[in-house]
């Protein structure tokens, strides 16, 4: 996602800067020591160690090699214990108590306690930190954020969120050491994770991570160091693979997969549905103002041939909300079949009887994209829908298309229900690209976040994202089903359907 969230691949910048081992940490290791990882993003001259600023997934590779927060999510995303060993809530649903797990410390050899939970959560709401984090934790009251003791925080709330363990597990949540300044954090890491900063510098070629010794969980992690590259190619990342150069690849584009499939040396992984791939029309804008054009530019899509033709199978179809179909909360178990017959007769009421013509805007800032764009057209050609695709360069698209275009491309990680629903389509959210603004859907999404019962609070979500696709500026025909590529001999990586949530420590490779 970008800055905000979604997926962004920015120019890279050459260089390479030695960065002073912390307190207590391992001596430097050698290359050959090291598990080689290979990246799909880069955030260039804007790459940070900062976990609040997280231009796109490529800093989050070593950020979650660094860092831990107060809780993780599985697959379901339901929370697990990470920072925080357990946690209750009151019986109002407005004040949550989490409890610390002792004994953690710092790269640098401080403890970490209540004091270091609270000042990263306060940290985030500072309207001067260059963070999407303020719009992913809204439903937070800064000043209901205390440290009990050294062992307790608490997060009181102006209103129950019912899913506060899950919401706060988002990308910018890394806990930070109280009074660690954003100029310090950029470039020099101090966090609890399993690996210790040795080499890094925005937009260089490499980075590497080495062992923490004195990681809070013994006997992790498994790897001595890693060191971090990136190949923006698709090619390039298959070749890096079969020659050896790299032991895992995060992503292998699904047009290049079937060059893996036979070769005895690589193990190939893949998640369930992870990022979603996206077409975004602002409701305020015409054409789309009118609910019959919006209606009309989702029929033509045919989901089923989108997933084959972009890609190959590895994907599943979606229904024009950010929730799966196996999700509880989906309003339908059933992806919308094309109806290109109803799309001219809905173009027609709308009064564009001999049809439309629109620019949509891409680029390759996430594979796929493009060729979503081009496939989209070619299909809405039937209902006399003229599309004219504009490429333009993945360096800038972020920064100077995304949000400034009414009928765009994008793509978002997978998030939680709540979050999903919420982040890009709320009212008052920064990054709504549809300008889709409906008091009573925001109303909806309130009461569910507040509703404690899950029955009735999945039946809210349910009808909210019927709403969103019913009505809303947003197709989405299908999510990515991520392709990871291990060497063999390497085993312990799991894959994850949020594409920044990224966990080494089980990683290992014999040489």
């Amino acid at each position: 996602m970008s800055a905000l969230g979604r997926l962004r691949r920015p120019a890279c910048i050459l260089g390479i800067l030695a960065i002073p081992a912390t307190a207590g940490a391992a001596a430097t290791p050698t290359p050959e020591t090291c598990v080689r990882v290979l990246g799909y993003e880069s955030s260039g001259d804007k790459q940070s160690m900062d976990p609040a600023i997280m231009y796109s997934g490529d800093d989050a590779y070593h950020i979650f090699a660094a860092y831990n927060r107060l809780t993780d999510l599985d697959d379901n995303f339901q929370p697990v214990p990470e920072l925080a060993e357990s946690w209750d809530v009151s019986n109002d649903g407005k004040t949550w108590t989490f409890h610390l797990r002792q004994g953690v410390k710092f790269h640098d050899g401080s403890t970490f306690d209540g004091k270091d939970v609270v000042y990263t959560f306060k940290r985030l709401f500072d309207p001067n930190l260059p963070t999407g984090a303020r719009q992913a934790l809204s439903f937070l009251d800064p000043d209901g954020i205390a440290a009990a003791d050294a062992q307790t925080v608490t997060f009181t709330t102006k209103e129950p969120v019912a899913d506060l363990p899950v919401l706060i597990a988002n990308k910018y949540t890394n806990i930070v050491a109280e009074g660690a300044k954003s100029e310090d954090l950029r470039l020099h890491e101090n966090g609890t994770g399993p690996f210790i900063q040795d080499e890094f510098t925005p937009g260089g070629p490499q980075r590497v991570l080495k062992k923490n010794p004195h990681y809070w969980r013994n006997g992790l992690p498994k790897a001595e160091c890693l060191k971090i590259t990136v190949a923006r190619e698709a090619v390039a990342a298959v070749s890096a693979m079969k020659s050896g150069e790299v032991d895992l690849a995060l992503n292998i584009d699904p047009s290049v997969v079937a060059t893996l499939k036979d070769d005895p040396t690589v193990q190939l992984l893949q998640t369930a549905a992870s990022n979603s791939l996206v077409i975004s029309m602002w409701t305020d804008t015409p054409p789309f103002d009118d609910v019959r054009v919006r209606q009309a530019m989702k029929l033509v899509v045919d989901r089923k041939a989108m997933i084959e033709a972009i890609l190959l199978g590895y994907g599943e179809a979606a229904a024009d909300n950010p929730l799966p179909l196996g999700s509880p909360a989906s309003f339908t178990k059933e992806a919308p079949a094309a109806d290109v017959a109803r799309a001219k007769l809905l173009l027609t009421q709308a009064g564009h009887p001999d049809g439309l013509k629109v620019d949509l805007f891409t680029a390759d800032g996430v594979p796929g994209m493009v060729h979503m764009a081009q496939l989209y057209a070619q299909m809405a050609k039937a209902a006399g829908i003229e599309v004219h695709v504009n490429v333009t360069p993945a360096d800038s698209y972020w920064d100077d298309v995304w949000l400034k275009r009414p009928l765009v491309t994008s793509s978002w990680s997978m998030r939680p229900t709540s979050e999903a629903l919420a982040y890009p389509y709320r009212s008052t959210s920064d990054v709504n690209e549809t300008h889709w603004k409906r008091q009573d859907f925001d109303d909806m999404l309130t009461r569910a976040d507040a509703t404690i019962n899950p029955a009735e609070r999945t039946k809210l979500y349910q009808t909210a994202s019927q709403m969103l696709a019913e009505q809303g500026g947003t197709i989405v025909p299908m999510f990515i089903h991520q392709v990871l590529a291990l060497r063999k001999g390497c085993t312990g990586y799991k894959p994850r359907a949020q594409y920044f949530n990224i966990n080494f420590e089980e990683l290992a490779c014999g040489k």
